[in-house]
C-alpha cells in the first residue's frame, strides 16, 4: 500500500474513533482506541479472519496429516493480550515439540510474538485432565481459537477418552467462554 493511501486510512479510523493517534517528535503513533464501543467485535473478527490463526494454520500445514487439533489459548484467545503477550498454543495429535518448534520460527517473525507450544497426544492430555491436572481443565474452561480442528471434535475425542479412562462413565467436555 502506498504510504499517502494508509495515512488517508489511519486518519479515517482516528476520525471514526477506532485508533487514537499520537505523536512523539516527528513520529507518529496509532492505537485502538480503547472507547470505541465496538473495538472487542473488531478485535474478534480480526482475530478469527486475519492474522494470527491463518498464520499458525500456514505454519503447521506440513503437519496437519499428524495434528488433530490445535487451538490459541490464554491472553490472546480471551482479547485481552497487551503488546508484550506471547501466544499459547496448544497442539494434540502425534507429533513431539521437537517437530513443531521449527515450524513456529517463522510465525514468531511474521506475527512479532513468542509463540508457545505445548504438544500433547490426545491420550495425554485426557490422562492429566482425568487425574485433574488444573492448567488442563483451564484451557479447556476457557476462550480457545481454533487452528486445526474444531471444539466439537475436540469435545467428542476427550468424551472418548474419559470413559475409557473411567471404564465407560463419566464425561469431560471443554467448556467455551
Amino acid at each position: 500500500m502506498r504510504s499517502s493511501s494508509l495515512q488517508r486510512e489511519l486518519a479515517s479510523l482516528v476520525e471514526a474513533g477506532i485508533l487514537q493517534r499520537r505523536r512523539d517528535g516527528n513520529r507518529v503513533y496509532f492505537q485502538p482506541d480503547a472507547d470505541c464501543p465496538f473495538l472487542p467485535e473488531l478485535q474478534g473478527l480480526l482475530r478469527k479472519t486475519a492474522g494470527l490463526v491463518d498464520v499458525l494454520r500456514e505454519a503447521l500445514a506440513s503437519l496437519t496429516h499428524r495434528i488433530q487439533w490445535t487451538f490459541v489459548y490464554g491472553s490472546v484467545a480471551r482479547g485481552v493480550e497487551s503488546s508484550d503477550s506471547d501466544v499459547d498454543l496448544m497442539v494434540m495429535g502425534d507429533v513431539g515439540l521437537s517437530d513443531v518448534s521449527p515450524l513456529l520460527v517463522a510465525a514468531r517473525k511474521r506475527l512479532g510474538r513468542e509463540v508457545n507450544a505445548s504438544v500433547y497426544s490426545s491420550a495425554e492430555f485426557s490422562k492429566k485432565l482425568l487425574a485433574g491436572y488444573g492448567f488442563h481443565r483451564g484451557v479447556l474452561d476457557k476462550a480457545k481459537l481454533f487452528v486445526i480442528g474444531n471444539e466439537r471434535g475436540l469435545a467428542a475425542a476427550l468424551e472418548r477418552g474419559a470413559r475409557r479412562g473411567r471404564g465407560g462413565g463419566g464425561r469431560i467436555k471443554p467448556r467455551h467462554r
